[in-house]
């Protein structure tokens, strides 16, 4: 059987299949793993990926030649070792063939003793031969059948092979079992003429004509199946007159060939391995790299379909917040003549019934008023544009504003009570408008929510781990504040959806207490934003407990800080007081209401007011007149209360180009006040604004001066100590002695000054003349707050010169050199001003350094 698979080739022909199979199933596999063509991106596909059909016929065509070049390795290390074997036969054959030719082979016959000594010689011979080759199964010698013996004994057929009768001439005897003993049927010596069957008709037919041959088909006998050499021994006269016979087992035989055949396989089979595993390595390389453009390319449509979502998103939002920006306008505004025409009302001679219904008219415009900052504020939390502040303030000073904005709440049957902080420092460090707004929305909703009792706010400081939110000495420290109220408390379920936006205890709260359910949402998310964390517990009818904390920061001991305050709404009186010095005020406003409720209050303060309808007149008013401050709205007809601010910083002459302006608008925003000091105004007031806060803003200090000083940088004044960089007699006539105020005035400008340096920067890097100017300005007004005369200077010369007709661009490097002098000019007022502040500080006369 072994035989029939290397002779047919059946052993590499299944070879040569399982490494066709291997082939594609390896392609198959990678192109499972190559992602589908559609999903990859265009750019990123690979034109001919391993496993595509080009490449696949090309590692095919690669396949096959490894595999035709194995099959020829294959037969050649067979053919080989074939010859390898016959040529060890054939040194055999010969010498067997020689020496019995010698020994006289040809005198043996049929007719010869078995005890003939010649043939005795030949069977001692081939004893001899059998002992020194082991390899060696049987020799013989062998003749041709005479013509009768042909006749008797015909050719037989075996299989597909026909096998042709021949005498055995000598034969000894044989240990064909192989242990040892020469004994039974088979192990005999064979009779000289015995009739024996061969298959190696062509070679045995060879032989006779003289050529000695090696039969590597294996035949076969009653004895077993050899493979054969035989070689001829020749008579006196020449010819051939016998073979000689020499068999070799063909087990041995087929072993040795099937050997060598695998081994030529297995190098074979490794290097079409090898060549199989680069095709996986680089397909699966190639379908990773594949897949992982497909995957970025993936990655990529989701970050822009995410990135177009969040746009949407964010657009969504800022529309949301516009919208509810331009109502809180177009509320504001109306709101600003209600509660204007109540507070004069109120403020005039009024019954008693008279009085309470003005009381009942502010009270529901200041609840309307509420519930719009309520909805703006969640707004911006929900849309996270909310930011807060980080000024220093003190706690004591905002809890007692706190404190007298909610006791009006109170019943008659309910206490509030206050506990000082214990353990807090006076001066932290936060936003004191939204902490505020926190403890007013707690403290006011446990009011509302008690009809007896007490209501009582504790204030303490809690020592625990350090978060990443703490930044100052005290890391680790909180101030938790407790509201306890002994109210109608809330029920688990209600506690559980407490914070959420437009919620509230039932359906029966807001009919019974009103709002719209958002104080604490909004109150929540500002805790959060803080850096704390909003807490409630509670149980019906035993009255409830909010409790919030945040991270304790204070400011550094060795610094003096500007704490933030906040205007605490005085009781109503029967008149609005006298200014200690009336002022000329130029008053613009397009709603009559408005303007006849501003105009009424400023006039009853004792200031002299010329009001105008739009901002055109009051440009010529300013060309025409002088006036000590202007009231600018922004929301006006044709020109806006912006553009006539730039007209009038840009276009005016002096005086008049530098007179304050307050910008009076109903847009409540960040960005709106933002966008007021940056058209060149000096303070925003939103609308509707109590009149305590409006005379406190129009008559501070910042922007008047006495009369004999009206120009910072009068001519008549006696000339600033050029070698200094701060003139101490212009910064303290600015304040009036007011040492507070200059803190104030130094936080302000520190904050203010990068971004308007910046500006300044850019101008003049994109070579705008007009802005250049416009800059410069701003910066010439920064230096005559402060007193600092050389930056005034540096700062005036780079308007006029941005102003003349040679453009920024051929000037650029005069006005870069500008530039540094004046950034290095006003870094030495701030530090001289530093100082000025360190030593003015404790003294009785600011200013008065203490050596």
């Amino acid at each position: 059987m072994w035989q029939a698979w290397y002779e047919y080739k059946i052993d590499y022909a299944l070879f040569t299949i399982v490494f066709l199979a291997g082939h594609a199933y390896v392609l198959s596999r990678i192109r499972r793993a190559m992602p589908p063509a559609s999903s990859m991106h265009s750019d990123a596909a690979d034109p001919a990926p391993v496993g595509s059909g080009l490449r696949a016929r090309l590692s095919f065509c690669i396949l096959s030649f490894l595999l035709i070049g194995g099959f020829l390795a294959v037969e050649t290390g067979d053919r080989i070792q074939r010859s390898r074997l016959r040529q060890q036969v054939f040194g055999i054959a010969p010498t067997y063939a020689a020496e019995l030719q010698q020994l006289g082979h040809a005198k043996i016959s049929e007719a010869t003793s078995p005890n003939d000594p010649v043939y005795l010689r030949m069977i001692d011979a081939q004893k001899r031969w059998l002992s020194v080759n082991p390899q060696i199964t049987d020799i013989y010698t062998m003749r041709h059948l005479s013509e009768s013996e042909r006749d008797l004994h015909p050719p037989q057929q075996q299989g597909n092979r026909t096998r042709l009768p021949f005498n055995i001439i000598i034969d000894s005897e044989t240990d064909y079992s192989g242990d040892g003993k020469i004994e039974g049927v088979r192990e005999e010596r064979t009779e000289i003429g015995e009739i024996f069957y061969d298959s190696s008709v062509e070679q045995i037919e060879q032989a006779f004509r003289g050529k000695t041959t090696f039969a590597d088909q294996p035949s076969q006998d009653r004895w077993g199946t050899w493979v054969s050499a035989y070689a001829p021994m020749f008579d006196s006269e020449g010819n051939v007159e016998a073979l000689v016979g020499v068999d070799f087992p063909s087990t041995h035989y087929i072993h040795s060939i099937i050997v060598t055949r695998l081994i030529v396989m297995g190098m074979t089979a490794a290097l079409i391995a090898l060549f199989l595993g680069a095709v996986t390595s680089i397909g699966m390389l190639k379908a990773g790299i594949a897949a992982q453009q497909r995957n970025h390319a993936l990655l990529q449509v989701q970050r822009d379909l995410a990135t177009q979502a969040a746009s949407q998103a964010r657009q969504a939002a800022t529309t949301t917040i516009q919208f509810l920006a331009n109502m809180s306008h177009e509320i504001r505004t109306p709101m600003l003549g209600i509660l204007g025409t109540t507070e004069l009302m109120t403020r005039s001679s009024l019954d008693d019934k008279q009085r309470h219904y003005m009381h009942m008219i502010q009270t529901s415009a200041k609840g309307l008023l509420t519930v719009l900052n309520d909805i703006l504020d969640f707004s911006k939390v929900d849309s996270g544009q909310m930011t807060l502040e980080s000024v220093p303030f003190e706690l004591k000073d905002l809890l007692s504003q706190t404190m007298h904005a909610v006791v009006n709440l109170k019943g008659e049957n309910v206490e509030l009570r206050f506990q000082p902080p214990v353990g807090v420092p006076e001066i932290i460090i936060g936003d004191p408008t939204r902490l505020r707004q926190v403890l007013i929305n707690l403290v006011g909703n446990a009011l509302k929510f008690t009809d007896q009792g007490c209501v009582t706010v504790t204030i303490e400081n809690e020592s625990q781990d350090a978060t990443t939110l703490d930044t100052s000495d005290t890391q680790g420290s909180r101030i938790v504040f407790n509201i306890t109220d002994t109210g109608i408390g809330m029920t688990a379920q209600q506690r559980a959806n407490i914070f959420d936006a437009f919620t509230q205890g039932d359906a029966s709260t807001t009919r019974r207490f009103g709002g719209t359910g958002l104080g604490l949402s909004i109150s929540s998310q500002l805790v959060e934003l803080m850096g704390g964390h909003l807490q409630v517990s509670s149980e019906p009818e035993k009255g409830s407990n909010f409790r919030f904390d945040i991270p304790l920061r204070t400011p550094d001991g060795s610094t003096q800080h500007v704490t933030e305050r906040s205007l605490s709404p005085d009781q109503p009186t029967d008149s609005f007081g006298r200014c200690e010095r009336p002022l000329k005020l130029l008053l613009v406003e397009d709603g009559a209401i408005n303007r006849t409720v501003a105009e009424t209050m400023l006039q009853s303060r004792g200031h002299q007011v010329t009001s105008v309808s739009n901002a055109k007149t009051a440009i010529e008013q300013l060309r025409s007149y002088p006036f000590d401050l202007v009231l600018m709205d922004v929301q006006m007809p044709e020109i806006d209360g912006l553009t006539a601010t730039r007209i009038i910083r840009n276009d005016l002459p002096a005086p008049a180009c530098d007179v304050p302006i307050i910008a009076l608008t109903a847009h409540a925003m960040r960005e709106d006040r933002q966008r007021c000091l940056d058209a060149g105004m000096n303070e925003c007031l939103t609308k509707p604004y109590p009149p305590e806060l409006l005379f406190e803003t129009i008559e501070s200090p910042a922007f008047h001066r006495e009369k004999d000083h009206d120009d910072l940088l009068s001519t008549t004044r006696a000339a600033p100590n050029r070698s200094a960089s701060l003139d101490r007699e212009i910064i303290f006539q600015n304040v009036g002695g007011d040492l507070r105020l200059l803190e104030m005035l130094s936080q302000t400008v520190s904050n203010e000054l990068p971004s308007q340096i910046e500006r300044l920067n850019q101008a003049i890097d994109a070579g705008d003349s007009d802005q250049v100017a416009r800059a410069a300005h701003t910066l010439k007004g920064t230096a005559a707050a402060i007193g600092a005369t050389r930056a005034r200077e540096i700062a005036d010369s780079m308007e006029t010169f941005s102003l003349a007709e040679t453009s920024v661009k051929e000037g650029a490097h005069d006005l870069d050199n500008q530039r540094k002098a004046l950034v290095s000019a006003f870094e030495s007022a701030q530090t001289e001003l530093q100082t000025l502040l360190r030593s003015s500080s404790g003294n009785g006369q600011p200013g008065n350094e203490t050596p």
